[in-house]
């Protein structure tokens, strides 16, 4: 039997105090995704994201290699770039039109004569491609993601992960904390209550297989799918069995990246903390190159329709569990088998701590 012990109390969800503890020593010194590098495929391609307050662009160099650099202007700090996608050959900063190519070395600046420019550049930060992420560690101090993820490495396998590509996303503002976001992704448990017309038929709770982890900052899970639900075989990922085809994969790498699959597709959740009782939330869904001529623009569109219908079912009972958290009638959560990856999830955060 599982650990189910749980080390986070309701005040570690509300308390603004906890939160900006938080972003310094579970989020800032961990590993935090950015953009899938499938995102950023040609020089000059860019994706930027303010993660914990800090505005960073994961770049496509000239040399084809993937920086991520500080997305704040060395002259005054003004922020250069929108976040999101961009493309071009520069950096200009909107202020004062000070430049800088894609790896942050400082090109020039207008009027500058006199002033002191040396050593001007945009700070890179740490970063690893992981399974077709980008991920930044901007404390500059975590040890390489790597080696903790190589059981996850193998489960994930079946999915090639580093072969998929993006296909949409949709935005999301939540208004809860951003460990109720992730403890709702980690466990299926929830399938029997808040999906129960919409994946329990087809995916049952009762069907989770919890993968081991031995300790690792990750936790994986796999639900077995009706056989009516599962795909066309000629619409499934690239070498996928039969056995594989039929599960639910549910995936997170802590603190903050949340992945998924299934037959045909991939799917992957940003979470973007604000504050306490606010982050975005990013889906992502995902395709394997060699079949995008099945996901045709109806189809994506109708993908991403089925999510944004779960998605919002996660989102009416989160705002109610950060309620309940918030009431002071609960101290600390009782966890069930099922949800030992809560547990896993917790224990890791207040080892952060």
């Amino acid at each position: 039997m599982a650990d189910l012990r749980t080390s986070l109390v309701a005040a570690d969800y509300v308390d603004p105090a906890v939160y900006a503890a938080e972003v310094e020593h579970v989020l800032a010194g961990s590993w935090l995704p950015v953009c899938r590098a499938d995102q950023i495929t040609e020089p000059g391609d860019r994706f930027a994201i303010t993660l914990c307050g800090r505005p960073v662009i994961a770049t496509r160099t000239t040399d084809a290699g993937v920086r991520v650099i500080a997305n704040v202007c060395a002259h005054r700090g003004s922020r250069l770039v929108d976040d999101g996608p961009g493309h071009d050959s520069t950096l200009v900063c909107p202020y004062h039109r000070w430049s800088y190519r894609p790896d942050g070395s400082f090109i020039g600046a207008p009027l500058a004569d006199g002033a002191d420019l040396n050593g001007v550049c945009l700070p890179e930060l740490r970063s690893v491609e992981w399974q077709g992420f980008v991920l930044v560690n901007l404390s500059g101090n975590a040890p390489d993601p790597r080696a903790e993820l190589r059981a996850l490495d193998a489960h994930l396998a079946p999915w090639r992960w580093d072969e998929l590509v993006t296909l949409d996303t949709r935005t999301f503002v939540s208004e809860w904390n951003w460990k109720v976001m992730v403890e709702n992704w980690v466990e299926c448990y929830h399938h029997l209550g808040t999906h129960r017309n919409t994946v329990e038929p087809f995916m049952p709770a009762r069907q989770t297989d919890i993968i081991p982890n031995d300790g690792a900052p990750w936790v994986a899970m796999t639900v077995d799918t009706l056989e009516d639900a599962v795909a066309d075989p000629a619409r499934w990922i690239p070498g996928l069995t039969r056995e594989h085809a039929r599960e639910l994969s549910i995936w997170a790498v802590f603190p903050l990246l949340l992945g998924g699959s299934s037959a045909r597709h991939a799917f992957w959740l940003q979470v973007v903390p604000i504050d306490v009782t606010h982050h975005l939330v990013i889906w992502y869904l995902l395709g394997h190159r060699d079949h995008l001529a099945h996901f045709t623009r109806q189809a994506i569109a109708e993908d991403m329709d089925q999510f944004t219908v779960v998605h919002q079912e996660d989102m009416t009972i989160c705002r109610a569990v950060q309620e309940g958290l918030a009431s002071g009638f609960i101290k600390q959560s009782r966890l069930t088998p099922l949800e030992a990856t809560i547990s896993d999830f917790q224990r890791w955060v207040r080892s952060r701590g």
